[in-house]
């Protein structure tokens, strides 16, 4: 599902999902608006189903 959404600005719950300090000390610099980070989002939903489908394996090999 988060594969299919459509995003330019990355924004989370929590700014280490998006490197929110860096992105806005190089907004404060005057720099394109870092925060327009499509590829951000995507390498951030990769990363997470990644870790997801890690733990699932995990516990999955722990109930058998």
């Amino acid at each position: 599902m988060l594969n299919a959404l459509p995003c330019d600005i990355f924004l989370g719950a929590h700014g280490s999902y998006y490197d929110m300090e860096a992105k806005f000390a190089h907004w404060k610099q005057g720099q394109a608006n870092p925060f327009i980070d499509p590829d951000g989002y995507k390498s951030y939903v990769a990363d997470r189903e990644e870790a997801f489908r890690a733990e699932l394996k995990k516990q999955s090999a722990a109930n058998r």
